[in-house]
């Protein structure tokens, strides 16, 4: 599925060196996690009893993203897996104050192609949640948002009923404390960040970090989780008749001392090179690296936290500014490799350190889609 401009994937493979305090995991339910305070629902940590889902989405120019359950956690216009003849729940919020709605179609959103099966009604301030109730069905194909159907639109995928079982993966360091990394599980990916967890913390039972896929079918699935500072871990899961709960170890490596430091001011729909010279003033500079070598961005958020207007507001505008690394190309469907944390704050700073790798070809802001720089890789 291509577009006129580039949609962001805001999927989080491969996480920062230490850079966000870890708060706890609720047992069984709580609100949405709080990098994104434009959502505040009741979310279901657990679906996986073969009926209806609910999946929560945050809609923005650039693409939907992905909320709940965990497989869709922060992931740009994600697979919904539904499960044929059951009722199931989209709850969406407009993340950005544009004019969005979701509708279901039997065929392609662009075009023109396939008829309209459910829609909900148009809202434009940033905040309002709209839902929707549907029994799923074999004509189902795409969701999109009718006044960006060329960024704002993902698959939809029937899913037989027995197909019902769930996979916990734990991820932790070798000393068994909780560590947030990027799990995937054959082409599906979640991620056991204890940071985005519901809250408050109190309410939580201990810290745990937990990935969690669900609707499986029985059969082995390649399982790998990782994280930046810490060795990647493969190992064979195999699904039979029944949910699996299994405890991956990542043990800690030493990336080296980064080759270069890139310093970076981001304003308001752009990057600002600060250091070294060779990127120094210039807008969205491109970033010239080389593969395996380790590097940091040093970034500042000018900007502070953008506060919709508004008399009375209800709902909590959007989380602040973070850095992202992608690949590139012009897909809704961008590989994200790293992801900072949310500064709110104007003159906040963050240090973003990685490895670098053949795939990277942008750096983006996921709050300021026109804020975005390549990546070169040689």
């Amino acid at each position: 599925m291509t577009n006129d401009q580039r949609s962001r994937d805001v999927s989080r493979r491969g996480v920062l060196k230490g850079t966000a305090a870890l708060t706890g995991t609720a047992a069984a339910a709580g609100t949405a996690g709080a990098y994104r305070d434009a959502v505040d629902v009741t979310l279901p940590a657990v679906q996986n009893d073969g009926e209806g889902r609910t999946f929560s989405l945050l809609g923005i120019v650039g693409g939907w993203m992905g909320v709940a359950p965990h497989e869709i956690d922060a992931v740009s216009n994600p697979p919904l897996r539904l499960i044929e003849g059951e009722q199931h729940r989209v709850i969406w919020t407009n993340g950005d104050g544009a004019t969005h709605n979701f509708n279901i179609t039997s065929g392609s959103a662009v075009g023109d192609q396939g008829e309209i099966l459910e829609s909900t009604e148009t809202v434009s301030e940033q905040g309002e949640t709209v839902a929707l109730e549907f029994t799923a069905s074999e004509e189902m194909s795409e969701y999109f948002c009718a006044p960006h159907p060329a960024q704002m639109r993902g698959p939809i995928e029937l899913i037989s009923p027995d197909e019902s079982h769930e996979l916990v993966v734990h991820v932790e360091t070798e000393g068994g404390d909780p560590l947030g990394a990027e799990v995937t599980l054959d082409d599906r990916h979640s991620f056991s960040n204890v940071a985005a967890r519901p809250d408050p913390a109190e309410q939580a039972e201990d810290q745990q970090a937990l990935a969690r896929f669900d609707l499986l079918g029985n059969g082995e699935y390649e399982l790998q989780a990782w994280t930046y500072g810490y060795e990647q871990v493969s190992e064979t899961v195999t699904i039979d008749g029944g949910d699996q709960e299994v405890t991956v170890t990542l043990p800690q490596i030493e990336p080296g001392e980064p080759t270069t430091t890139f310093g970076m001011r981001l304003e308001d729909g752009q990057w600002v090179g600060v250091s070294p010279d060779s990127i120094a003033d210039q807008a969205n500079p491109t970033l010239e690296l080389e593969a395996g070598e380790t590097y940091a961005i040093e970034w500042e958020n000018t900007i502070g936290r953008a506060q919709p207007s508004g008399e009375n507001r209800h709902y909590q505008p959007l989380p602040g500014h973070n850095l992202v690394i992608a690949s590139g190309g012009d897909t809704n469907e961008l590989t994200t490799y790293v992801r900072s944390d949310f500064l709110n704050q104007a003159g906040g700073e963050q240090t973003v350190e990685f490895v670098a790798r053949e795939e990277m070809g942008v750096y983006l802001d996921q709050a300021q889609l026109d804020a975005i720089g390549e990546i070169n890789v040689q």
